[in-house]
């Protein structure tokens, strides 16, 4: 099993501490798989970008980072893996494989967690929107590709498999002429053994 690919980000200790005090920060290690977007700061009056992750009931602030630093380390990170993030506008990125739900009339993109971005413009998500549907396509069109090869194969691979399966048995028992005099040597084997138990049942009762 391949190990989770993780990204090394600092955030507040207590991410759940709303009050104006100095924070403290840490370094954490975020399974890529289990992020879910990445923000700029915005509306909320923060000034630095933010990650949502599964698990966590609030976003991640990452204090002294920028959105663009944090999002060329994710898109390295994943270039050659099944993991996808696609943006929506200049100003967030979303893990393609946890969305759930896209409400274009309401600008809000929901995900499998019920974790919700909010004040979406419509021409992002209608950009977004587009680019989900290509990678949908795609997918749609290898399933398709992958589902005919193995329907127009199968006859050849159910032949190779009993090929195998026939070379196995003849590496073990030989050929076909080896094989029904093996089969003829177990029976008369069997046979013999039989007689003998027969003869001795007989002494052993003859003699009680």
């Amino acid at each position: 099993m391949p190990l989770m690919k993780k990204l090394t980000i600092s955030t507040y200790k207590n991410p759940e501490d709303e009050s104006k005090q100095r924070k403290q920060t840490v370094m954490m290690d975020i399974d890529v798989n289990d992020i879910l977007a990445l923000t700029t700061a915005g509306g909320d009056n923060s000034k630095w970008p933010k990650l949502y992750v599964s698990g966590y009931n609030n976003p991640l602030v990452l204090p002294a980072q920028s959105f663009d630093e944090i999002k060329n380390r994710l898109i390295e990170i994943t270039k050659s893996d099944s993991i996808t993030f696609i943006p929506v506008g200049p100003r967030v990125l979303v893990n393609y494989h946890k969305i759930y739900l896209i409400k274009k009339p309401f600008g809000e993109i929901v995900f499998y967690d019920n974790t919700k971005l909010d004040k979406l413009d419509e021409k992002s998500l209608t950009e977004f929107e587009a680019q989900v549907e290509i990678i949908k396509q795609t997918e749609r069109e290898l399933h398709d590709k992958s589902t005919q090869w193995f329907w127009d194969n199968l006859e050849r691979l159910k032949k190779e498999s009993a090929s195998r399966h026939d070379n196995k048995f003849s590496k073990l028992f030989g050929t076909t002429e080896e094989k029904t005099v093996i089969i003829i040597f177990l029976m008369l084997f069997n046979i013999t053994l039989l007689l003998i138990l027969i003869i001795l049942t007989g002494i052993l009762l003859s003699k009680s």
